[in-house]
């Protein structure tokens, strides 16, 4: 296995240059079309002098950054070209992320008997794979392909760090020693069993259930808030808020007989015994980092303190409140780690 942060060179294949080169020639096709862009634009519109110096200037400043950045990526690749080398290394993937960076654009309708504004939604979705902890920015392809503990065999461009190649060696060999639950597995001869919780538990399944609980009882209020306002209206427009009343309400009272006969019965957990598959977190510039597991028994969304600590076929117990379809805390290596979310 090569060392991550000391690659083996190799040259560039025939198949390599054709990348390297398709992509210096996007870069230079879409500079001169936005360039002939922003000139055009500023020779019709700001070069008369009748916006003032202030638009100029920022228009001026704007094309150099664009130049700029168009530069720096037609000037890595073209290096990366010319040096005719390429970085291999092999390595186990350790983790693996997704990024989704949305925006927005407004527009606007000034003309016509009815002016309107409307908005639009874009969101880049970007995949990566850490390789003995060192993250690289891949494929969706290659994103699906690689799992933990994965084996795989990298090579890389040195300037620009684009994926030339990505081939997965040997599926989940990763050599981990993981510390066994030695009481766990005692009490463990099936997948799945049934006991009491400790009043620790209790209180900490009260405060996720009350806190399902109030986003309903939020939408709630505010549909019954608008039925009140609204009623005299016309009844048509009224059958979305009569249904979304009738909803709501059905919803918290089947939640809140749930959680009555949970403690009816004496407030009863099932832990479950799942294998760790894989593991991947999901970044965003609008959202709060979310971290989930592929498990033998399906996704699992976890806090990061666990998520962290995951390995390969690494193997978990899943605390939860029986009939209340509540997953409260999971455990590992001795330890039991809350899903209570700050």
């Amino acid at each position: 296995m090569t060392n991550p942060n000391q690659y083996e060179t190799k040259p560039l294949s025939v198949s390599d240059k054709k990348v390297l080169r398709k992509h210096l020639v996007s870069f230079l096709v879409f500079g001169v079309s936005v360039g002939a862009i922003l000139l055009l634009i500023f020779n019709l519109v700001l070069l008369d002098g009748e916006t003032g110096r202030a638009p100029v200037f920022i228009f001026s400043g704007l094309g150099l950054v664009f130049t700029a950045l168009i530069f720096y990526f037609f000037r890595g690749t073209y290096l990366d070209l010319k040096h005719g080398i390429k970085y291999c290394t092999t390595g186990f993937v350790t983790d693996k992320r997704i990024n989704k960076h949305t925006t927005s654009s407004a527009s606007h309708n000034k003309g016509g008997a009815q002016p309107y504004a409307s908005s639009r939604k874009n969101t880049q979705t970007h995949y990566y794979v850490c390789v003995e902890n060192k993250e690289y920015s891949v494929t969706h392809a290659h994103y699906l392909q690689a799992q933990l503990g994965d084996l795989v065999y990298l090579e890389i461009s040195p300037r620009k760090k684009e994926i030339l190649a990505f081939t997965v060696l040997e599926k989940g060999k990763q050599p981990t020693k993981l510390p066994t639950d030695a009481q766990n597995d005692q009490d463990f001869a099936s997948e799945q069993k049934s006991a009491a919780m400790p009043t620790e538990e209790v209180k900490l399944v009260k405060k996720m259930f009350y806190r399902g609980l109030r986003s309903k009882l939020i939408y709630l209020i505010l549909v019954t808030i608008l039925l009140v306002v609204l009623w005299p209206g016309i009844f048509i427009f009224m059958v979305p808020l009569i249904l979304a009343f009738a909803y709501y309400t059905i919803a918290i009272s089947i939640q809140l007989y749930r959680y009555a006969k949970f403690y009816r019965n004496g407030c009863v957990k099932t832990i479950t015994k799942i294998s760790v598959v894989d593991k991947r977190k999901t970044t965003s510039n609008r959202n709060a980092t979310k971290y989930q597991l592929e498990s033998s028994n399906g996704p699992i969304s976890v806090t990061e303190a666990v998520y962290n600590q995951i390995q390969e076929s690494q193997i978990l117990y899943l605390h939860q409140a029986s009939g209340l379809n509540i997953l409260y805390q999971v455990s590992f290596n001795g330890q039991s780690f809350s899903l209570l979310k700050k």
